[in-house]
Order: structure tokens, then C-alpha cells, then sequence
């Protein structure tokens, strides 16, 4: 059987009609109001899945947490195969989802370019702050602070490129951000 993709203005259209009949109102926010949805959704800390890519084509997802400061996510990883992959290639992707059902899924897709700081650099201690509330749950969680090993963590930055945001209950789907 053959697959028939969706052009973009069969999608709304679907989307349109699965709106309509949960009797919700689709809206297309503007720049500003889409940016603040976003940084809402971020702020809420869900667990977020990291994707970065060989080289030679050869995909790896790693489910971490992270900080975010505005529409700029930042991770804290002690090591893994993600450093090699973001050596060879900075183009990462991060997926962020909530919802148990479908049709009441709120979630973000981005993609955007990655840089590694280690944590003799500005721009390390600079997302150590933005990362403290993280920090803080883990120490609460383990029971004491939470010491943070010289030479061992380094800081991934990811600076957004384009963002797909949904929030269906709101009649948000598919809005899409793209850096200017």
C-alpha cells in the first residue's frame, strides 16, 4: 500500500477538524505570545529527551534534565557517547512531551545548534546558575548537597534554530518558531 504524506495544508486541515469537534477554538499566536507559551512550557522542568547524530548518520537519544533561560536549553552531563557525537556534529534535537492521552498532549519539538562548555569557562558557570533549581531537587533527593567534581561535568547549551509547540487543550498545534 501506498503512503500518502500529508502536505502541510492536509495537516491543518486535520487538525482543524479534530479541534472542532472537542469544540476548542484553534489559535495561531503571534511571535511574542507563541515565544511566551514556550517559555511557560519550559519552565515547567519535564524530563527532555536530547538527539545528536554521528557523523556517519548514527542516531543517540539520552533522556536528561535540564535548565532552561528563556528559549535556550541547557544540560548538565558528567560523560556518554553524546560528547562525541556533538564533537563530530553540533545539530541536536530535543523533544519535551506531556499528556496522557493525544489529544491532550502539550509538548515541544526543537531543533538548534549545541556547544559544550567545560567548567574552566564563563559560559559553564553561567548555566550552573541558570541549572540551580535542578541542582537543589537533586541534593533534596539524594539527602545532601550536591557537590559538583572539578574537570568531571560539562554544560551543553543548545540554542534553538526552530521550535514546533503544541498545547491542544489551548488549540495550539503544530505553531511554529524559527530564529530569525
Amino acid at each position: 500500500m501506498a503512503v500518502h504524506e500529508l502536505t502541510p495544508e492536509e495537516r491543518d486541515q486535520m487538525i482543524n477538524k479534530a479541534l472542532e469537534k472537542m469544540n476548542i477554538k484553534r489559535r495561531q499566536p503571534s511571535r511574542e505570545e507563541l515565544e511566551k507559551e514556550i517559555i511557560d512550557y519550559l519552565s515547567k522542568k519535564q524530563p527532555c529527551s536530547l538527539a545528536t547524530c554521528s557523523w556517519d548518520a548514527v542516531p543517540r537519544i539520552s533522556v536528561v534534565d535540564y535548565a532552561n533561560d528563556g528559549l535556550t536549553i541547557y544540560i548538565l552531563s558528567e560523560g556518554g557517547d553524546k560528547f562525541k557525537n556533538l564533537k563530530e556534529n553540533n545539530k541536536v534535537a530535543v523533544g519535551i512531551g506531556t499528556g496522557s492521552k493525544a489529544l491532550k498532549t502539550r509538548g515541544i519539538n526543537i531543533w538548534g545548534i549545541a556547544d559544550v562548555f567545560t567548567d574552566d569557562t564563563p559560559e559553564f558557570e553561567y548555566g550552573m546558575k541558570i541549572f540551580e533549581p535542578v541542582l537543589k531537587d537533586m541534593a533534596e533527593a539524594l539527602g545532601v548537597p550536591f557537590q559538583v567534581p572539578k574537570g568531571i561535568l560539562r554544560m551543553i547549551r543548545v540554542t534553538p534554530t526552530k521550535i514546533v509547540y503544541h498545547h491542544t487543550m489551548k488549540g495550539i498545534k503544530h505553531a511554529v518558531w524559527e530564529a530569525p
